[in-house]
């Protein structure tokens, strides 16, 4: 096969000079023809520079604007290869992760495979996922219980996607802007055709997480976005009767609540959603001409 790996970064110079050459350094070992991009959303403080003088191996792709993980989008296009595999540029891979994780797409049914995401500290971050529908919201849970064997998985924003299918489906949605839930949106509109995602723990990568989306949001500016983009999957994605009833009857309630407790991201994150409903809208129309082959019960517990 042929594998293109993604390192999407944005003013992480330093992040870069660290982790970028255990990438390379897998991308070498890799048994397939192999090669790494860097997707850099403008940055100012000298990231291209580092990858141009640093690694000339490496491919150097200058976003036209920041759009955060949709930059991946026209970069995947313009390509060739069988599977993408996207990184943030805070994460370092082991040097086998690649062909483990890859060896998956031989099965055709395959649309993307997600590695075991470990923290710097040995704690277990993610990989293994399901989606679960509690008081009227769908949450992503982290399989903790089961990390270490592998099986199914509801999403990955940094792992493989097998690229014809990644396309089909119109790569990261702009929707969801400056991120979050759109990995989960992909990922699952696949599942619903019937496509499939698979988790390898023997493929490891170790992540500084969301060092990038802190520095530019901070903790609550990030959760007010995480809401708002929970609302907009939601809205945009689920057509089951009951699970919609379920929402209407719980959302305005639980943010109040939480509102008057001093936890008013929810009710902001709603508040935000909504001002995006006619985008929904759009979308939603169009996502009903599709044949479902999974009825959302099928893929959210």
């Amino acid at each position: 096969m042929k594998i293109d790996i993604l390192v999407l970064n944005y003013n992480g110079k330093d992040l870069m000079e660290a982790y970028l050459p255990s990438v390379c350094e897998a991308a070498e070992r890799s048994a397939h023809e192999c090669e790494v991009h860097v997707v850099d959303n403008l940055s100012s403080d000298g990231s291209a520079r580092v990858v141009r003088e640093g690694f000339p191996a490496v491919r150097l792709h200058i976003a036209r604007e920041n759009r955060v993980l949709c930059s991946y989008n026209e970069v995947v296009r313009d390509l060739s290869s069988d599977v993408v595999i996207f990184l943030n540029n805070d994460i370092k891979v082991e040097p086998d992760f690649v062909d483990i994780l890859v060896g998956h797409f031989e099965k055709e049914d395959v649309m993307f495979a997600a590695p075991r995401l470990m923290n710097f500290d040995g704690t277990y971050n993610g990989g293994r996922s399901f989606l679960k529908f509690d008081k009227g919201a769908v949450k992503v849970m982290v399989d903790e219980d089961n990390f270490k064997r592998p099986g199914g998985t509801c999403a990955i924003s940094t792992g493989a996607f097998r690229r014809s299918a990644f396309l089909d489906l119109g790569g990261f949605d702009d929707l969801y802007l400056p991120g979050i839930w759109e990995d989960v949106d992909i990922c699952f509109r696949g599942q619903i055709l019937g496509w499939k995602g698979v988790y390898e723990p023997d493929s490891v990568i170790w992540h500084d997480e969301s060092t990038t989306f802190h520095r530019e949001y901070g903790k609550k500016g990030k959760m007010r976005i995480a809401h708002r983009n929970m609302f907009l999957f939601f809205w945009k994605n689920i057509t089951d009767p009951g699970m919609f009833a379920g929402h209407l009857v719980w959302t305005v309630p639980r943010a109040a609540v939480l509102a008057l407790k001093g936890k008013t991201e929810i009710m902001e994150g709603l508040l935000m959603a909504i001002r995006r409903m006619p985008l929904v809208i759009g979308k939603r129309k169009h996502l009903k001409k599709e044949s479902r082959i999974k009825r959302d019960r099928d893929l959210i517990g």
